[in-house]
């Protein structure tokens, strides 16, 4: 099957942490036996700052040794302006590497992330070729980006628009449908894990690796530093266990706009000691992180479905989290704790019963799903729009509950 996958949210060589998510699905399409080309456009603001710096735009090592063919057009739009009408200049921006592609090549199947303006572009696409469509929804795409009236009713034209729509949990999928998707085009599909890199490890090993104490608790924070991730209650928590005369560290790893004003908040508290800005880390080397910490900690005020919590659990690490999102589906009491957003008390209490409890042992035990897993759902959902529904309205209904029932398997033994 031809898949072409469009999304800004890719890797790339200067920026091989972003949406390694999708470079995993695109790679494990592929393996599956699948011809899959992607887009990915980049902001222009990235691609002339690193011009300037003489970098060129190009695949990470993982990326060409896996032989996903990758274009990397510039996205060119009016930064915080306009933003209703940022589908078409995606749109503008991506259309002649689209056309390109297409000389010589035809897509059996559109796949997107995010909905808007990524997936106003397969929309786009589908129509020129009459290839279905399908647009995977991580998010805070259906969460935060309709509460902007300019781009409300883009989001919700991509959702009804679109052959399939694609949740990554089941309560996301609950949200598409709010927006007047039929529920018959509404299909959560899990993501998976790298099983193979994300393993449990002797904590005592991992540390070493990484040249951290082996006797201080260790808790671990993963993902890109914007308001949404809420870092000041995590920041605050953290003071009130240490000014209890705790003894641990909390490791902050990824970057984002908001890293120099948390780091001055942890300079003000006097908290250098404490919490630790790790910056970005190679995806190669997350595992150690996950390995070698107690517990993985977010406290956003919005979520998804992180997929932070089954790295975290893949490598036997429980977590705690602000009960947000979807992540109450695969929070089983055995390894995880979900805590009422914004009250740091409640999370303190959460992080001291997960970090001095005996939580370990059941993430231990948590179900590992691969991203195998998801790509051949993905794959048995594309070849059901390819079908014609005269001639296999059946087989369509036998393969649709397949896929629904493997996410309730999946899920069931996440839970126990």
């Amino acid at each position: 099957m031809n898949i072409l996958f469009i999304s800004s949210i890719f890797p790339d060589a200067s920026h091989a942490s972003r949406g390694t998510f999708n470079y995993e699905l695109c790679s494990a399409l592929q393996k599956a036996g699948s011809d899959v080309k992607v887009i990915a456009p980049q902001a222009w603001t990235e691609v002339l700052k690193e011009k300037f710096n003489g970098v060129k735009q190009s695949s990470t090592e993982p990326i060409i040794h896996q032989g996903l063919e990758t274009h990397y057009p510039t996205y060119w739009y009016p930064p915080k302006i306009l933003r209703g009408q940022y589908g078409n200049f995606y749109w503008n921006s991506i259309e002649g590497t689209v056309k390109k592609i297409l000389k010589s090549w035809q897509p059996d199947f559109i796949l997107t992330y995010w909905a808007h303006p990524d997936g106003e572009a397969g929309v786009r696409v589908s129509e020129i070729t009459g290839a279905p469509c399908g647009v995977l929804i991580g998010g805070s795409d259906v969460l935060i980006l309709p509460d902007s009236p300019s781009r409300r009713q883009k989001v919700i034209d991509v959702l009804t628009q679109s052959d399939a729509v694609i949740p990554i949990s089941k309560g996301l999928g609950e949200v598409v449908k709010l927006y007047g998707v039929h529920k018959e085009n509404v299909h959560p599909v899990y993501q998976g894990v790298d099983i193979g890199k994300f393993v449990t490890e002797d904590k005592q090993v991992a540390r070493s690796w990484l040249g951290l104490d082996p006797d201080r608790p260790l808790l671990l924070w993963v993902g890109r530093m914007v308001s949404v991730k809420n870092l000041e209650m995590l920041i605050n928590t953290c003071e009130m266990k240490a000014n209890r005369g705790d003894d641990f560290v909390h490791c902050l790893v990824g970057d984002g706009p908001l890293r120099p004003q948390l780091e001055q908040m942890v300079k003000e508290k006097g908290l250098e000691d404490i919490i630790s800005f790790i910056g970005t880390v190679n995806h190669e080397e997350l595992p150690n992180w996950y390995q070698a910490a107690d517990l993985t900690v977010l406290c956003s005020h919005s979520e998804g479905l992180p997929n932070v919590f089954r790295e975290s659990l893949a490598c036997g690490t429980p977590f705690v989290s602000t009960d947000v999102g979807s992540i109450s589906e695969i929070a089983d009491s055995s390894y995880a704790m979900l805590s009422e957003p914004g009250n740091e008390l409640e999370l303190l209490h959460a992080i001291d019963t997960v970090l001095y409890g005996s939580y370990q042992e059941g993430a231990n035990q948590a179900e590992r799903r691969s991203w195998d897993d998801m790509a051949n759902e993905i794959l048995l959902l594309a070849d059901v729009l390819r079908f014609p529904p005269e001639r296999n309205d059946q087989l369509k209904s036998e393969i649709i509950e397949q896929i629904q029932n493997n996410d309730d398997e999946s899920s069931d033994q996440m839970m126990h």
